[in-house]
């Protein structure tokens, strides 16, 4: 963390924004403890809050849709290059939520660790359009970004710990949601379905 801070010390409000960023030149930084250190900040700094989350909330987005565009232009380059990675697991999980669920794997990728990362190529090497991406991915990023963020700000001494465990369960419930959201989907074409048969008898 003290890159962080002396980050902070530098460049105050644009640090949160980069903190998102900095996975992609090698550090090891979750994005989950990026959030949620920005939180931190905001008690031990006197940052303000708003102004620290609109940051680091721009920096998900913004690399999110960062690697939506990289997919996008490269698509057979970076399927090939994810396949043959140290990603290839999350890459094919990635894969298969986005051709089971569309974008709602999309929104809820973004509460999984990992897939979170390799999911905006996925999106946009696999041609969905931007708007669609946009509308999946940047409400479910402010609900995730908002919750690491207030975790930060409850409990600035012990955010590291929390989120470790925090994870685990967010990625268990989001789960639980989308499979209840499928089935309820699923509910409604069947029964939609069944009306049109009945009408087509009458």
């Amino acid at each position: 963390m003290a890159l962080l801070i002396e980050l902070v010390d530098d460049l105050g409000y644009f640090a949160m924004f980069i903190f998102s960023w900095l996975i992609f030149i090698g550090l090891p930084l979750p994005n989950e403890a990026a959030a949620a250190f920005s939180g931190v900040l905001t008690e031990w700094r006197g940052y303000s809050p708003s102004l620290a989350f609109t940051s680091t909330y721009m920096g998900i987005i913004s690399s999110g849709t960062f690697g939506y565009g990289v997919g996008r232009l490269a698509k057979v380059r970076v399927l090939s290059k994810m396949e043959t990675s140290k990603s290839q697991r999350l890459f094919r999980k990635a894969q298969s939520w986005l051709k089971k669920y569309g974008p709602i794997g999309i929104s809820f990728s973004y509460f999984i660790p990992g897939v979170r990362l390799v999911m905006p190529y996925i999106a946009g090497a696999s041609g969905i359009s931007f708007r669609t991406f946009m509308m999946a991915a940047y409400p479910a990023a402010f609900i995730w970004c908002m919750i690491y963020f207030q975790i930060g700000r409850l409990f600035p001494s012990t955010f590291t710990l929390i989120i470790e465990n925090l994870s685990i369960a967010i990625a268990a419930a989001a789960g639980a949601v989308m499979f209840i959201m499928i089935g309820y989907l699923y509910y409604r074409k069947r029964r939609r379905s069944s009306r049109s048969i009945v009408k087509g008898g009458e």
